[in-house]
């Protein structure tokens, strides 16, 4: 049983070594790879923070620019409607100005008639 012990004991002194000699011959740069790796975090971090920002603000404005043109369409349509009912209103006075001549017209034409009638009986 000893000889499992010491084989225990033997690798846990070789990880201790390896990881002793990898300090030593690593660590400046491994904390430098580390330090400058957390930097990228945090820079991405504030990067993804400011898209974020930028992309609520561009939402913001879009909605305002959406609601300043819905506006816009509903005032053109309301323009738009009471231009034509005026122009319908036009158009009704004018048929009733042309239905008014040609009434007249035709009454005039019908007097004529009933003249030439009543002198052709003669």
């Amino acid at each position: 049983m000893s000889n499992k012990n010491s084989s225990t004991e033997e690798k846990s002194m070789n990880v201790s070594d390896i990881s002793t000699i990898k300090d030593i011959l690593f660590g400046q740069d491994i904390q430098s790879i580390e330090e400058r790796f957390n930097e990228i975090n945090e820079k991405i971090g504030d990067v993804e923070g400011d898209i974020g920002n930028n992309i609520d603000a561009l939402r913001k404005q879009t909605d305002e620019h959406l609601k300043v043109l819905d506006k816009r369409v509903e005032d053109k349509m309301a323009e738009l409607e009471m231009q034509m009912k005026q122009h319908v209103k036009e158009l009704e006075k004018q048929i009733r100005n042309v239905s008014k001549s040609d009434k007249q017209s035709l009454a005039e034409m019908l007097q004529q008639l009933s003249v030439s009638l009543i002198k052709g009986e003669k």
